[in-house]
């Protein structure tokens, strides 16, 4: 198996894992802050929208014009970004769950058809030009990475919310 299509897998296997959460929290909760915490669902739902965008298209092959033609990405930018933000949470109503579910399901889908043109040559490229410093990569292969490492450490949060809002944690279906 190439490298390259070792980390599409694994950014797959992230995004099942989100899903089979998304499928487990009633849609009505998703806006609801639980107490003792700072964030909510659909909070965390938006950012890895953006974050799979910024860490699997724009540091590896840069601004991708379909993701702007179907998705507010400069909008969500701005309310999901979430690097050194305490702001991790939105309000009721400012965008329907199901219309993020299916942008987060759009990005998603670009960027693996992205992944599938790529091949292991480009991996220890430096990343394309970003208007601030990586958080973590400096590297293709290291933003690729982050991408799902990213992804499953939010879905931590995400049961955690989850849980505390009644839905117990499910192990593998």
């Amino acid at each position: 198996m190439s490298k390259i299509d070792f980390l599409k897998e694994q950014i797959i296997e992230a995004r099942t894992f989100v899903n089979r959460l998304m499928s487990e929290l009633p849609e009505d909760l998703w806006y609801v802050i639980p107490e003792g915490t700072d964030s909510n669902f659909i909070w965390q739902v938006g950012h890895l929208l953006v974050s799979q965008n910024f860490h699997t298209l724009t540091a590896v092959t840069g601004v991708n014009e379909k993701v702007g033609r179907l998705v507010p990405i400069q909008k969500y930018n701005r309310i999901f970004n979430g690097m050194g933000t305490l702001h991790r949470s939105i309000e009721k109503d400012l965008i329907p769950v199901a219309e993020l579910r299916e942008q987060t399901e759009i990005v998603h889908q670009i960027c693996v058809e992205n992944l599938e043109t790529l091949n292991d040559d480009v991996l220890a490229e430096c990343l394309q030009p970003l208007p601030f410093k990586h958080p973590v990569a400096e590297t293709k292969y290291e933003a690729l990475s982050w991408s799902f490492k990213h992804e499953m450490w939010h879905s931590a949060e995400m049961e955690a919310i989850k849980r505390d809002l009644g839905y117990p944690i499910v192990w593998m279906k």
